[in-house]
Order: C-alpha cells, then structure tokens, then sequence
C-alpha cells in the first residue's frame, strides 16, 4: 500500500484555537479583508481533500507555498493556483443560495418535473453538468443512446428551466430566489468540479504535522 500525505480532519474548536493574529494576517492577505473567516469557516469541509489539505498546510500551519510543492513535488506556481481555486470554492459556497433539495421540490414541483427537479438538484450540488448527467443515466436507467443525457442536453434543460422560472416570476415574486439560485449556479458552472491531478500523489515521504 503506498504511503502519502495524510491529514486527520478538524473541529471547529481547533480551527478556532489555531487561528490566532498570524493566520489571521495570512488570511487577510488571501481573501478580502472585509471577508470575515467566520463566513469561511463552515464551508472549509466542502473542500476536495487535497485542497483541504493546501489549506490547512498554508494558513494554520504556516508554512509557504515554496516549501509546500516540495512536499508534494509539484511547482509553486501548481500550489498557487490550487489556493486560489480553494478560495474561489469558499466563496462561492458562502454565496450559494440556502436551499433544501426537500424545498426545491416543494416549491417548484408544479413548475417541473421529476427529472428536470433532479437536474436542477444535482447542478445544485455539483455544477458539473457531465456529473449530472451521470447521475440522470444511473437513476432512471437511460441506456437508449437517444434518451441518454449529455452535458449539452443537460445544459439545455437548465436552461429551459431557467427561462420557466424567469417567465413564472412575472406572476409568482415567490419565485425570485429560486431564479437567483439557477442564475448563480449557470454563472459558475464547474466551480465544485474537482480536476484530479496525479502529480499531487508525488511526495510519498512527506508528513504533516497532524497525520493520523
């Protein structure tokens, strides 16, 4: 079994006791100052694991974006650019409308049907419109190549319901979050797409200081 960087999750509290005026001052660097890391702090799990793991090396760990790459092989411009999509994921989990698939169905069940429901669900969760199509072909077994979804077929439907909703709206203001929160996803398709990169795996030797 091959050995690589592991790092044990944390708690709340520990994230609040580790981030004392020095992170503080790393993390006003990284995000807006006017950002609080209170806004930030619920979301950090969502994180795909190896930017997780970024993050957690850079800002409560303190350790540079140089030494980084070398733990894991890569180059600092490779670490950069996996922080700066870690910041972006952040952001947009802070900014993504709160809403419950459960509410989803229960306040647009009229307007769709189960299947578009799904996809809105699914682009919801993901904003992966190759994963959702996934899904669709494996929960209503669509083998047919003519009824099988696509990306393109799943962004056509999105974006009918898109349109639905806007037409909807003019009747039912009830709507309007709901229309906010398809506008948001479409406006940043792919943006909790993880892109695994084997390089990431190199630096076998290299232990964080809270391995398991």
């Amino acid at each position: 079994m091959r050995s690589g960087p592991t790092l044990k999750p944390m708690d709340y509290t520990e994230i609040d006791a580790r981030f004392s005026n020095e992170n503080a001052i790393r993390y006003n660097d990284f995000f807006d100052k006017s950002i609080p890391f209170e806004e930030i702090r619920p979301f950090l799990s969502k994180l795909p694991p190896r930017e997780y793991d970024l993050v957690e090396l850079y800002f409560f760990e303190q350790k540079n974006q140089k030494d980084i790459a070398k733990m894991f092989g890569v180059t600092q411009g490779a670490i950069s650019s996996r922080l700066s999509r870690a910041r972006k994921r952040l952001l947009f989990l802070r900014d993504l409308p709160k809403i419950t698939g459960e509410e989803l169905d229960s306040k647009l069940g009229k307007y769709f049907d189960k299947m578009e429901l799904e996809i809105i669900k699914v682009m919801m969760d993901t904003t992966c419109q190759s994963k959702t199509a996934q899904f669709i072909n494996e929960k209503y077994r669509l083998v047919d190549e003519k009824k099988r979804m696509t990306q393109v077929k799943v962004r056509h439907r999105f974006e009918k319901c898109l349109a639905r909703l806007k037409e909807e709206m003019k009747s039912e203001c009830g709507l309007r979050k709901y229309y906010h929160l398809l506008v948001f996803i479409k406006d940043n398709l792919y943006m909790l797409h993880e892109v695994k990169l084997p390089h990431f795996d190199r630096g076998a030797c290299a232990v964080f200081s809270t391995t398991v």
